[in-house]
């Protein structure tokens, strides 16, 4: 259970420390002249969609898993470890290869400057998914309802971390805007800890 919690968790944080993720945020307070309380508020936006859409593939997984295939999961919770762990590789590896050629990481959503509330916007740039965190819910799934509610709560929570973290230290100006080793590896960093999950679930079982 802590296991699961503190994968969740890592998940979270790591991926989203990478600037696509909170640069909007710093970047919309910035134009608009918001304070810091301001910007906390649209970091905790663009935190909220993202949890909301992550969690809810989570679940949506789970609950395939749970009607169509019930007489597998005692299966699924032996090989989770190796399904994570070749995951997490070949999340990591795709990851490198994406990001070694760019020069950012970037999210499409409306423009800020329409109509739309800037609140909202930054709700909007969440809707994409960190599908680093499904399996880990899959494998939660295992252990129980409480387990997956760990697992989306810890996960949860990193994101908040990093999102209100990153925005409250770049807006106080204690960081700098560009942070090229989460901007080109966050998400490399996140695979490698999944696999690193899966290998202590799969040699070290409980």
């Amino acid at each position: 259970m802590i296991l699961l919690a503190t994968s969740a968790a890592f998940v979270g944080l790591i991926h989203s420390l990478a600037p696509g993720h909170w640069l909007p945020v710093v970047l919309l307070a910035k134009t608009r002249k918001w304070g810091i309380r301001t910007a906390m508020l649209g970091a905790i936006a663009a935190a909220s969609g993202h949890i909301l859409v992550s969690n809810g593939l989570g679940f949506l997984s789970v609950l395939v898993g749970w009607t169509f295939l019930p007489e597998y999961e005692h299966d699924v919770e032996r090989y989770s470890g190796i399904i994570l762990i070749g995951f997490g590789l070949i999340y990591a590896g795709l990851s490198y290869f994406r990001h070694s050629g760019c020069h950012g990481h970037t999210h499409h959503g409306p423009n800020p400057d329409s109509k739309t509330a800037p609140l909202l916007f930054l709700f909007s740039l969440g809707f994409i998914p960190c599908v680093a965190v499904v399996p880990i819910i899959a494998t939660a799934a295992t252990k129980g309802t409480a387990a997956i509610l760990i697992a989306m709560g810890s996960f949860s929570i990193g994101v908040l971390t990093a999102l209100i973290g990153a925005t409250a230290a770049t807006t106080l100006g204690l960081m700098k805007l560009d942070h090229p080793i989460f901007e080109h590896y966050g998400d490399v960093l996140t695979g490698m800890g999944v696999a690193l999950m899966g290998v202590i679930v799969l040699f070290f079982p409980h």
